[in-house]
């Protein structure tokens, strides 16, 4: 093993084992890790695709930099210690992420089924709900896989800009009507919007179910990042209406994102009533198994211990967004960023074509990554990037006094 590796697992925190693990009476507070040395040693995506160099900074990948809570890792260590590494079974998850969904986002799901992850569901289900070459609304700027996936399922994106009124974004209701009128056949809606944090109120939801009504369109709700809603936000599920119920539907979540699990790979798929048959006749083999591990997280993550544990998230979440808003201020070149409503990912766009060629190579200077603008929908958003904010404090400030120097 390497030694800085080494030392990155010498510092994580000391774990009581799983067999005598203490149900949790207090909320277990998030903990984020403030040694850059350890982060740099994490052999995921998002330490490792940055800039190849020793004093990197990674604040592009949705990752969060912080140690599994008390209530997952003992929950893995006795799976584990269980020998329960095999194929995995999706009754747990299944029944879990219905109540979950259920209980804080008002939905209302004929069936679950389990997948691997939600690109893996989205997939499956579009080539199994939509012709060959259907045209797939995807509204932009967006996370840029979803057009991979569309492509891969055989069909055809459009993009849709969502329209910028004031400090909020919206959908461009005639442009989706347009879209519709011209061949569309399917509409990925994300609930909350990736990247610019928009979380759609009950009658924007109902609005968009009734342009799928009007013109018979399969609506896929993407709601992976539903449970990271900003403190006192409502973040309805598009199964929070009833009149879902009458259209193709089908919606997909995972604990990935709120539990920083994607790696284990476990996400589940739920239909309207309308669509419930064809999810039932889905073969697993198409959707694809969770893994074992990754079954037994998402049980746990959606329990009491794990929903206390969110809730304090969610605080720290809106505290670390409003310090990269207030470090973005600052640089002496100016960016606009609107506050996201939900998810730990601010949008920012830097006014001027000057500016913003200076800012790209400030951030190749400083060793800082983020992702680009052109990533989520091409050229239009050449200007704009995407910062991860789930860091510690001083991590990010490091990042921030790195940029501004650089920008000097």
């Amino acid at each position: 093993m390497p030694h800085d590796l080494r030392a990155a697992r010498a510092q994580e925190p000391v774990v009581r084992s799983a067999r005598t693990a203490s149900p949790v009476d207090l909320p277990e507070r998030p903990r984020f890790i403030t040694d850059l040395d350890v982060l740099r040693a994490r052999r995921t995506l998002k330490w490792q695709i940055g800039p190849d160099t020793p004093d990197r900074i990674c604040l592009g990948v949705a990752e969060m930099d912080l140690y599994p809570p008390e209530f997952l890792r003992s929950a893995l260590v006795e799976a584990v210690g269980l020998g329960e590494t095999g194929y995995g079974l999706p009754e747990g998850q299944e029944e879990a992420c219905g109540r979950y969904l259920s209980a804080h986002h008002d939905a209302d799901v004929a069936g679950l089924r389990c997948t691997t992850d939600v690109l893996t569901g989205l997939r499956t289900l579009m080539r199994s709900g939509l012709a060959p070459g259907s045209p797939v609304i995807v509204e932009t700027p967006v996370y840029g896989d979803l057009f991979t996936v569309v492509r891969e399922a055989g069909l055809e994106p459009v993009a849709v800009p969502l329209l910028r009124t004031g400090a909020q974004w919206q959908h461009d209701w005639a442009a989706l009507a347009t879209a519709a009128r011209d061949g569309a056949r399917g509409w990925i809606v994300c609930q909350p919007h990736n990247p610019v944090g928009r979380a759609w109120t009950l009658p924007e939801m109902s609005q968009a179910i009734a342009v799928c009504r009007e013109h018979d369109l399969l609506l896929l709700a993407n709601e992976v990042h539903i449970p990271l809603g900003m403190p006192g936000r409502a973040m309805p599920s598009a199964f929070a209406d009833g009149a879902i119920h009458g259209v193709r539907a089908f919606g997909l979540t995972s604990a990935s994102k709120a539990f920083n699990i994607p790696g284990l790979k476990s996400a589940t798929v739920y239909g309207s009533e309308r669509s419930a048959a064809a999810l039932a006749d889905l073969p697993q083999s198409l959707l694809g198994r969770p893994g074992s591990l990754g079954a037994v997280a998402t049980a746990a993550c959606y329990g009491p211990a794990g929903v206390a544990w969110l809730r304090t998230l969610r605080e720290e979440l809106a505290e670390r967004v409003r310090l990269v808003l207030d470090e973005l201020a600052s640089l002496p070149v100016r960016v606009s960023a609107t506050a996201p409503e939900a998810t730990y990912l601010v949008w920012a766009e830097v006014d001027g074509e000057q500016d913003a060629r200076r800012f790209a190579a400030a951030l190749d200077t400083s060793g800082i990554h983020v992702l680009v603008g052109e990533s989520f929908g091409g050229t239009a958003f050449d200007r704009c990037f995407r910062i991860n904010a789930a860091s510690h404090p001083a991590v990010l400030r490091t990042a921030f006094a790195r940029l501004r120097a650089a920008l000097r």
